[in-house]
């Protein structure tokens, strides 16, 4: 098992450089975005997974919770898991912008620098 980090530091600067520099030649860059957009698909469908388990199991806590809270306790029970749901959202949001876009949104940023004939294939629709 590899080490988990909590920040994705993304593509690798020296391939970036070379996408920058058009390096590489048209072929390979196809075979990346292949692989990158392969990566990508399947990381999207996990945090999509990854968004209904979590509303499944707020939900569920939610309705199990209601059902034993006391009418004094209810407005400190709603309010905890408002802060729950918020944070989340928050969790969600950052596993999006850092896990699952953050290569591609690299790829295609040094793609439209380097090959713009092949971002507007590729990106452009």
């Amino acid at each position: 098992m590899g080490y988990r980090h909590l920040y994705n530091p993304g593509l690798s600067k020296d391939m970036l450089k070379k996408i920058n520099e058009r390096i590489y030649a048209l072929d390979e860059v196809e075979d990346i975005y292949k692989v990158l957009n392969n990566h990508y698909q399947a990381k999207n469908k996990g945090w999509i997974r990854a968004i209904a388990i979590t509303m499944i199991c707020l939900f569920g806590v939610g309705i199990l919770g209601l059902s034993q809270v006391q009418s004094r306790a209810f407005m400190i029970y709603l309010g905890s898991l408002v802060v729950v749901c918020l944070l989340c959202l928050v969790i969600l949001i950052y596993a999006k912008i850092n896990f699952v876009d953050k290569e591609i949104r690299q790829f295609r940023q040094a793609l439209a620098i380097g090959y713009p004939e092949l971002y507007e294939r590729f990106f452009v629709k």
